[in-house]
């Protein structure tokens, strides 16, 4: 069960209900996040109480209206009697068995009643509330349209609601993965082969067992927050050296496997162990959408997005700041790696624009254009050239989805934001109790478990990270085998 599929189901046995008593309704609102809205003209109140009554005996559902609390379905005659009810809402409630998961009201479908007036002069229809139009429109405005909703349910809608609004973002977008199995033996070859050979020192394999760990399955949990929270997504980028995840279902239309030789030009940039390298390569992954979001496997949505907390309908990125700044001075071995990179960008922004950058990124998904990315490859070719030479992670790198933060605010082709969300860092014990307030309450869109070393404190155990990401992201998606 996911929040699409309770939204689906509670859909469906209200429109089976109306249907089944050939009661003309009209889809208001589809699925976005959460249940869906239609329309019945007033009139028809009674008959829809009628058609709604008598629920399977197996399916316990419920109904609402802004003037009372839920009551059981079979109430809703006495709801729909009353004159001032003019929407309602029927669920039939889902939990996730063993979590604190469950779909309620949220994913109901809510019935509008609309109202019908005539004058001397014109006839409106009124709805009970806004929608992604207006309350209140003309009768030809109204006239319904066959179509059908993004579930591929037949349906009619009135033309009004059919038009593109300024609002609307009508343009495709991606999601694109970075991911690695670090416990794959021939991965852990390559790596060490590569080490001993930049360091002129001799490769032993034994080495490699050293660099084994126990994987957590992240990618696995995020491709699920993308099913159940953005499955708007057109299709889901996955880069890696070759590597193919045992639990991914390749034959999904969605999934698109790419290879670092699918993103490279030059032979003698591969393989490479460089994240900054692969990150600012992505553009060039084949057929990507000009507008995509870049994905950590460590960063999950945590409740349902839209197209618009990531882009502007005009096209802009949305970038998301952070309150931290980040120190200056000049970029050392000695420091970590993410303040180099900003240092190297701040260097190169002041020295193209004069404009300096002090604030921090937060660890969420990452709104990115992907004409600002060539853009900015040609701008700062020499520093992309260098990041992409380094096989490993370089204090004089830069990596591609940082400096677009900045410099797509600098060009205007990005504006700095806000979304809600968690940072948990999973080697710090101390996080322990903001993870279990995130999942407690599941009110944040997105969150980060970073696995970032710290001194002097002891992790979050493995099996208590595991346990969040299971019942966080409980039911297997279908991205999955």
């Amino acid at each position: 069960m996911s929040p699409p599929q309770a939204a689906q189901e509670n859909f469906d046995f209200v429109a089976d209900a109306l249907d089944a008593r050939d009661i003309e309704w009209w889809l208001v609102e589809d699925y976005s996040g959460h249940g869906y809205r239609i329309g019945v003209r007033d009139e028809s109140k009674a008959l829809v109480a009628s058609a709604l009554m008598f629920p399977s005996a197996s399916t316990p559902a419920y109904v609402k209206s802004q003037q009372s609390t839920a009551v059981a379905l079979t109430e809703v005659k006495g709801l729909c009697e009353d004159p001032d009810v003019r929407i309602i809402t029927v669920v039939s409630p889902k939990k996730v068995r063993d979590t604190n998961w469950a779909f309620g009201f949220r994913y109901g479908c809510t019935i509008e009643f609309w109202t019908k007036t005539a004058t001397e002069s014109r006839v409106i229809i009124e709805a009970p509330t806004e929608n992604r139009a207006a309350k209140l429109m003309s009768e030809d405005e109204f006239t319904l349209q066959s179509a059908s909703t993004e579930a591929g349910r037949s349906c009619r809608v009135p033309s009004v609601l059919n038009r593109t609004m300024l609002e609307d973002i009508t343009f495709p977008i991606d999601a694109v993965y970075t991911w690695v199995d670090g416990a794959d033996p021939e991965w852990i070859e390559s790596k060490r082969r590569l080490e001993a050979h930049l360091s002129g020192s001799e490769y032993h394999p034994e080495a490699n067992h050293e660099a084994r760990f126990e994987s957590k399955d992240e990618l696995k949990y995020s491709l699920r927050s993308v099913e159940y929270f953005a499955p708007w997504f057109r299709r889901i980028y996955i880069v890696t050296s070759g590597q193919v995840p045992s639990w991914l279902n390749l034959d999904h239309p969605k999934i698109r496997m790419i290879s670092h030789s699918d993103i490279y030009d030059a032979a003698d940039h591969l393989p490479t162990f460089n994240s900054n390298s692969i990150i600012s390569r992505l553009h060039h992954i084949p057929d990507l959408s000009e507008h995509y979001v870049y994905l950590n496997d460590d960063v999950m949505l945590g409740k349902p997005v839209r197209p618009q907390d990531f882009f502007l309908p005009t096209g802009l990125a949305k970038v998301f700041p952070s309150r931290n700044h980040r120190p200056f001075g000049a970029p050392t071995a000695e420091d970590g790696p993410h303040f180099n990179l900003t240092r190297n960008i701040r260097s190169l922004l002041e020295s193209e624009f004069g404009v300096t950058v002090t604030r921090a990124i937060k660890h969420t998904p990452y709104p990115m254009l992907k004409s600002v990315q060539f853009e900015m490859e040609d701008r700062f070719h020499d520093a992309f050239e260098r990041t992409w030479s380094s096989r490993f992670r370089h204090h004089n790198d830069i990596v591609s989805d940082q400096l677009h933060h900045y410099y797509a605010q600098i060009v205007g082709k990005a504006v700095a934001t806000s979304i809600s969300y968690r940072y948990i860092n999973i080697r710090d014990q101390s996080y322990r109790w903001i993870m279990r307030d995130t999942l407690r309450l599941r009110d944040r869109s997105t969150m980060c478990l970073n696995d970032a070393p710290m001194d002097d404190v002891e992790p979050l155990p493995d099996d208590e990270v595991a346990h969040f990401l299971e019942s966080y992201f409980p039911c297997k998606c279908e991205f999955e085998v």
